[in-house]
This record gives C-alpha cells, structure tokens and sequence, in this order.
C-alpha cells in the first residue's frame, strides 16, 4: 500500500512496483517518504505524476533511486524514469556542510558509502530521464557512469545551495552517444559536467566521453554552466554545448584537468555556440555554502585551465554583455592550455557605458587561431 502522506514510508510498497518491471506509474499526487535505496531493473519505464515527490527520510543517508547493476556484477538496459519531484532532503541528513567540503577528498568512492548523490547510474545501456524536478541534494543531483545511450532532458533543479559540490548532471566516462537538455534552475555547482575521471568520493568509473549534444542551458545566479574534464589518459571528444543563457559566478564553460589529476589530457571536436549570458555578482546569503565563492568575481568566464590540451575548438556566437564591473576576462587560456587550432566566430563583449571588464587573458599557447567578426582583442 501506497500512503504518499510524507509520513509513513512508502520504500517497499514502491520497491516491490518496481520489480515487477514494465511500465511503473505513480499517478497520485502525494509526497512518497523512502528509506532506502529504490532499485529499478532492466527494460523498466517509471512514470511519476508531477505532484508526486519522492522525499529521502530524515537520517537515511542513501540515493533515492540506482539502477539494479550500479555496483557492478553485470550491466543494465532500456530504463526510463518520466516526471516527479525527486527530493533530497539535505538539511535532514545530519550532515555538515562545512566537513563535507573539508574531508570530500577523503574517502575513496565505494557503493556504500553515501556522499550525497541523489540519483545515479552506472553499467547501463540506454537510459532516459526526462521531466523531473530534483530538488536540496547533499551532492550531485543526477550521477550517470559507464553509459552507452543517454538522454536527459527537461529537467529543473530546485537546490537551497546549503551544501557544495552538487552538480546537476553529472555524467562520468565511459559515456557515448548522449543528450543532455533543457535544463533550468539553479545548482551550488555545474549545471552539466562532463568528467572522463573524478574525484575520489564520486569515481564510480573512468574513461573516454564520445559523442555528447548539451543544449538549452539556464540558471539566475548559477554556479558554473558546463564543465568539461580530461585526465588520466582519457579523451573527451566530440562535444557540441549548444545554447546556455542567465547569469553565473564562476563560468559559463570550464575546460581542464581537475586537481591535477595524472595523465594525458584531450579535447577534441569541441563546439560552443549560442552563449547569451553575463557574469552575476549576486554572491551568496550566509546561509549557502559559499566556500568557493572568494574567486568568483576574477574567475574566467570561458576558463580554458590546467592542462586543457586541445585539439580543434571552436567558440560561435557568444555574447557577454556586463551591466555592473567585473575583474573576469571574457576568455582566458592558463599557462598549460595549448589548443591545436581555434575558431573564434561572432565572440563578443558588450558593457553598460562605464562598465569595466576585460576581453582576454592569455598565458598558453595557440598554434592555429581563426577569428571573425569577434572583439579586436582575441586577435592576439
């Protein structure tokens, strides 16, 4: 029996509609309270009323939903998961924000270990997630690893920022062939990111990412729009960032190697178009978790940083426009940026009159640049 009254736990009323595989629906508007971990099978469809909220328990410590094969033993297929509020309940998980953020490095990934991903996969073949609010998780929102066949589309992120490092989707190699779209809200971290490795809380797998569309990006005050990681001699090619809009602190894209991770590094076939957005300077109330908020003002906003060995990268139709000062370049390649060949197309920046922020910062190395009708400074 389902009661969907936040008060009485639904866990193994949902768990036992969910093995039964097939098409899964929960068409009662309610707020559904889980203990423990859902776990959906192979060749299952869940559809979630919208006022259907999954809410995780107080002190539960666990991810909402994994797939059966998350933690290895076999792979999964054909899953999809439609609508839904899929909540995290963060503030009741006795957890600190403050020590997650100082000792997040400290524990090498393992299933059982809870840091804060709310929904995630790993080992499938072809999943889908589509219209679904995630809302106020410890961690990622959406972990996706060792995935061939992705879409994930139309989904809203509704987080109270209290904790840091929660990504929207996150999505760990080996990935291929994968949608990532229309995402709106606003994350305490990247709205997409792309990472070929991880840090050691959150490296459920590693390799390649080949293949990914992300479009239609929004956030009001968000964090970073889409990060891009190589490392560990992993490639990520053949990505097209089509389309992010609003405002954001850090980055509207961040391409590098994360904490200087060893290995090689490769970008390749990277395309970033259709950027109207502006850097915010809204900063955060006390309540947020604001321990990476001392740079946001000097950080890049396309931030091509350590070691982002690139081969063909082109940047079309991007448009900057700054009402208030800002210290943040426009563009900036590090030190140990070097990019083979560079298509700067229609790159530009506008201020209010009086306004102050700079084009370019440039420290790395660019074999080939092609630039047109772009700011006369991205000649250099």
């Amino acid at each position: 029996m389902l009661y969907g009254d936040g008060i009485h736990d639904d866990t193994l009323a949902l768990q036992e509609l969910l093995d039964k595989r097939g098409v899964v629906t929960v068409d009662t508007p309610g707020t559904y309270l889980i203990s423990k971990t859902l776990i959906i099978h192979s060749n299952t469809r869940l559809i979630l009323s919208p006022g259907a909220k999954l809410l995780a328990a107080p002190l539960s410590r666990c991810a909402l939903i994994e797939n059966e094969h998350f933690a290895g033993g076999g792979r999964d297929e054909n899953i999809e998961i439609v609508g839904g509020i899929w909540d995290g309940n963060c503030d009741e998980m006795g957890m600190d924000a403050a020590y997650e953020s100082e000792h997040r490095l400290d524990h090498p990934y393992d299933p059982k270990l809870f840091k804060g991903k709310l929904i995630r996969f790993a080992r499938i073949d072809r999943i889908v997630l589509m219209r679904m609010t995630v809302r106020n998780p410890v961690g990622y929102g959406i972990q996706i690893a060792d995935v061939y066949g992705f879409v994930v589309r139309d989904l809203f992120f509704d987080y109270n920022w209290h904790f840091g490092c929660t990504d929207g989707v996150h999505i760990n190699g080996p990935a291929y062939d994968g949608v990532i779209e229309n995402l709106a809200g606003t994350t305490n971290d990247d709205l997409a990111s792309l990472t070929t490795y991880d840090e050691p809380h959150a490296e459920v797998t590693l390799g390649p990412i080949e293949n990914v569309y992300i479009h239609n990006l929004t956030a009001r005050n968000g964090y970073s729009g889409v990060r891009l990681l190589s490392g560990e001699d992993f490639p990520l090619r053949g990505v097209r960032i089509d389309g992010i809009y609003g405002t954001y602190r850090h980055h509207a894209v961040v391409i590098s190697n994360h904490n200087a991770r060893p290995g090689k590094t490769w970008f390749d076939g990277i395309t970033i178009e259709n950027v109207y957005a502006s850097k915010s300077n809204e900063g955060l109330t006390p309540e947020c978790h604001i321990k990476w908020e001392g740079s946001a003002d000097t950080d890049a906003f396309f931030y091509f940083g350590r070691d982002a060995i690139c081969g063909n990268v082109t940047l079309r139709n991007i448009h900057r426009h700054q009402a208030h000062d800002t210290q943040s370049p426009l563009l900036r390649f590090s030190q140990t940026c070097v990019i083979d060949r560079l298509v700067l197309d229609n790159v530009i920046q506008t201020t209010d009159p009086g306004v102050s922020a700079p084009i370019l910062r440039h420290e790395g190395k660019i074999k080939n640049l092609i630039v047109r009708d772009s700011a006369p400074e991205l000649m250099q």
